[in-house]
């Protein structure tokens, strides 16, 4: 029976909401069917200084979109960025607590999973890595040497010809596409970045209505055309609540002579609603994006990549016929019957995949699936 509870450890990292986010809500899933499941985010490893720096370079990067593709270019090895008695309190805790049961959704943990591999000694930590991306994203490449031995798990596979795992985000059917007023949201993930701001100025021109996401109070430009939300930027993924959890970004649907009334919600984060109600997501191509994507059944309208992965995702969407490149639809004269056929094709795919943490839980109470 001590299968049954031992804890599971999932790893992320606040510096990418693509990769938190999809993260807390297992954790939650898993929390709800009474298995125990802590998040614990790669930050809090950090030396102070350069965990200070997170907020310049991601404003950095959302100012400049060549500046933030060289930096996925240069990605690197962290571990000259890890707190040394931060890891080892972090190694006694998981020791004391007999941890085993790790999942990480970016590379950037490996090596600290392997520390720890060491310093357990005999003692084999069953580890799975999640592929929130079609290729290996810039943290997977930079420890290709690392965790061979783990269980690789690929949410989309470009080898096969449908969707492999999920993770679930709401119980909500999908709002049919006939249904959703034709306003669409635009963004640039979770930092605001690429080349999204320029297609909103052409939509704007065409006449489209947009649910547009703001990071900055200077990217708030009122339109009567756009309704705009933004996340608390108070918020922070390594602040804890007053329950000592971490917490979705709150988020607010800004009004002009308001103050911003940031809500959250326990569940999976507020933005998904507007994406549930939205006719299309127009960004770049983020591993998570598509996992949106596909609960909502929103067609994406893919603009500019962030490196090759996130081309990778894209080739993998429109390969399936649930998403197409802005400029193609652009050229149909911004194609609602497009968009219709790409809702349809994501309604039908929805339950062909696995949702992962039923996998997870079936494994926890039958010690025999491994």
């Amino acid at each position: 029976m001590a299968s049954e509870t031992r804890p599971i450890t999932l790893l992320g990292s606040g510096n990418s909401l693509g990769v938190y986010v999809p993260v807390m809500q297992l954790g939650r899933q898993l929390s709800g069917r009474g298995i125990p499941a802590d998040v614990y985010v790669l930050e809090d490893l950090y030396l102070e200084h350069i965990k200070q720096k997170v907020p310049v370079y991601k404003k950095a990067f959302h100012q400049n979109f060549a500046v933030a593709k060289k930096g996925a270019e240069l990605a690197r090895d962290i571990s000259s960025c890890l707190d040394s008695v931060k890891l080892q309190q972090l190694f006694e805790v998981w020791s004391r607590e007999g941890r085993t049961r790790l999942i990480t959704a970016t590379g950037f943990w490996l090596p600290i999973i392997e520390q720890y591999q060491r310093y357990i000694g005999s003692t084999r930590l069953e580890v799975d890595c999640l592929h929130l991306d079609a290729v290996h994203s810039p943290s997977y490449l930079v420890y290709e040497d690392i965790g061979v031995s783990y269980k690789h798990i690929w949410f989309y596979d470009p080898a096969s010809k449908g969707m492999s795992y999920r993770i679930a985000i709401s119980d909500e059917a999908p709002i049919p596409l006939r249904m959703r007023e034709e306003r669409y949201i635009t963004h640039g993930g979770g930092w605001g970045i690429g080349t999204y701001p320029s297609a909103v100025q052409e939509l704007l021109l065409a006449g489209k209505r947009l649910n547009g996401l703001a990071y900055y109070q200077e990217d708030i430009k009122p339109h009567e055309q756009i309704q705009y939300y933004m996340n608390d930027p108070q918020w922070s993924p390594w602040i804890k609540d007053e329950h000592g959890r971490m917490q979705f970004p709150p988020l607010a649907r800004i009004e002009p002579g308001r103050a911003p009334a940031y809500r959250n919600q326990h569940p999976y984060p507020p933005l998904f609603d507007v994406i549930r109600h939205s006719a299309a997501i127009i960004s770049k191509p983020g591993g998570y994006s598509l996992m949106e994507s596909l609960a909502a059944a929103t067609p994406f309208v893919f603009l500019e990549p962030f490196g090759r992965h996130e081309a990778a995702n894209a080739a993998f969407w429109i390969k399936q016929g649930f998403g197409i490149w802005y400029e193609d639809w652009k050229a149909q004269g911004y194609s609602m019957d497009t968009l219709i056929s790409l809702h349809e094709n994501l309604m039908r795919a929805r339950n062909q995949s696995i949702d992962y943490g039923g996998i997870l839980d079936a494994a926890q109470n039958n010690p025999e699936i491994r």
